[in-house]
C-alpha cells in the first residue's frame, strides 16, 4: 500500500512538472507575439512598393495600431487609378 502512495504522489508531482512547463512555453509565445517591431523607414516601404510594381509610388503612411504595424502607400498605376498597397512595417514585404 505504500508503494501505491508513493507511486501515486510521484505521478502527481509530474504530472504538475509538465503542467507548469507548459504555461511557461505558452507565455512566452505569448510575450513575443505582444513585443513590437521596430518600424522600418517611410521611404524603405515605399522603395518596397517600387519594386514590386511598375507604378508610381506617391505618398505612404504608417499605421501602428494594425498588428503588425503596416505602411499604407498610395500609387499611380499607368492607368491613372490611384490605389493602395500595405507594406507590414516591420519586415518589408509588400502585402497587398
Amino acid at each position: 500500500m505504500k508503494y501505491i502512495y508513493i507511486i501515486i504522489v510521484a505521478s502527481l508531482i509530474l504530472a504538475l512538472g509538465k503542467v507548469e512547463a507548459a504555461n511557461i512555453r505558452i507565455d512566452t509565445q505569448l510575450e513575443r507575439q505582444d513585443q513590437s517591431c521596430v518600424p522600418i523607414g517611410k521611404s524603405a516601404a515605399m522603395s518596397a512598393v517600387a519594386r514590386h510594381t511598375n507604378e508610381r509610388v506617391l505618398s505612404a503612411s504608417l499605421n501602428m495600431n494594425r498588428k503588425p504595424p503596416v505602411y499604407r502607400v498610395k500609387v499611380l498605376s499607368s492607368s491613372g487609378r490611384v490605389r493602395h498597397l500595405l507594406v507590414n512595417a516591420c519586415n518589408g514585404r509588400v502585402i497587398g
